[in-house]
């Protein structure tokens, strides 16, 4: 028998990306949910946005480290030159997983205001000028947690106890993207492209 992946832990969990049809399904995943996913852990419900946002730490991983290279006074031209091409992959794959994660949120917002009914989902032409557009979509925002969690788990394996200010950055981003999901499941507030 052997050792069980992440994508096998997701097969044994997941019903689908909504779950099973007789369950509400929430819109969005909170911020704990990301750093579960973040950390490893198999995300039972929104697998959808959660095992691209998962990828999206090892592709923030790479950037860094590319990018850390390419600031090197010392690096040989060969590895520069692969240091060049992993940052392009690496951000051209973050591009890739945030389209994927907005393209899940899109979905997941369509159904959570079917589920909610009609009258629900009717946006009154008289009031669209008053509801809040925000400027980053989800994708993007999952992003930054990524790199700021990278950080912070890479700050963390190193010896010596300073405090880790992208960890408090991490802390707050999590406690606006709640609140930003919140408004959004409410109808306050809306994403670009949704």
């Amino acid at each position: 028998m052997g050792t069980a992946t992440h994508d096998d832990d997701h097969d044994k969990h997941s019903v689908g990306a909504s779950g099973p049809g007789w369950v509400p399904m929430e819109p969005l995943p909170s911020s704990e949910m990301f750093l579960a996913a973040f950390g490893g852990k198999p995300p039972l419900t929104a697998v959808d946005i959660l095992d691209p946002a998962f990828d999206l730490v090892a592709c923030q991983r790479q950037y860094r480290r590319a990018y850390e290279v390419l600031g090197s006074d010392t690096a040989s031209a060969d590895k520069l030159r692969h240091a060049a091409s992993e940052l392009v992959v690496a951000q051209t794959d973050i591009e890739f997983l945030v389209a994927i994660i907005d393209d899940a949120v899109a979905e997941r917002l369509q159904q959570y205001r079917r589920q909610r009914g009609r009258a629900a989902s009717r946006v009154r032409t008289d009031v669209v000028g008053e509801i809040a557009l925000h400027t980053e979509s989800i994708g993007e925002i999952a992003a930054r947690m990524a790199d700021l969690w990278e950080a912070v788990t890479a700050k963390t394996k190193r010896p010596g106890g300073d405090e880790i200010s992208e960890a408090r950055q991490l802390v707050d981003l999590c406690q606006g993207y709640d609140c930003l999901a919140a408004e959004v499941e409410t109808g306050r507030r809306q994403l670009p492209g949704v």
